[in-house]
């Protein structure tokens, strides 16, 4: 059996990932995005840009691979999306975090989807 093969089915997509947040004292558990998360990230920050075509908001995919990588804490919970007046989990992520907190979660979320360094991939997968 080719080594290619024999990697794909001995793997899973389920990978989480403790990220310490020093302000707050705690970890946040992040996940691996899938490829159907990242396709509807993508149409939900897909928006008419006023000539009749469509743009991406940047700040918006960012902010939805943070919610949707979040297992813990969950943005969409209401108690804490009023304690932080926010109107959605977009609005209560950017409210809740500091900016580097949330470029932090971001690339620990990004890295478990495979989008990290390859040299640190390659050198995580020999060890």
């Amino acid at each position: 059996m080719a080594k290619g093969l024999e990697a794909l089915l001995g793997a899973t997509l389920e990978m989480t990932k403790e990220v310490y947040i020093p302000r707050l004292k705690a970890s946040f558990t992040v996940r691996a995005l899938s490829n159907e998360d990242i396709r509807k990230i993508n149409e939900r920050a897909t928006l008419p840009d006023g000539k009749g075509g469509t743009r991406k908001d940047d700040r918006i995919i960012n902010a939805l691979m943070v919610v949707k990588g979040c297992v813990d804490p969950d943005f969409n919970d209401k108690s804490l999306k009023a304690h932080y007046e926010a109107s959605d989990e977009i609005d209560c992520v950017t409210k809740a975090l500091l900016p580097g907190e949330f470029g932090k979660v971001l690339r620990e979320v990004l890295n478990l989807s495979g989008f990290g360094n390859e040299e640190e991939l390659i050198e995580e997968a020999k060890n």
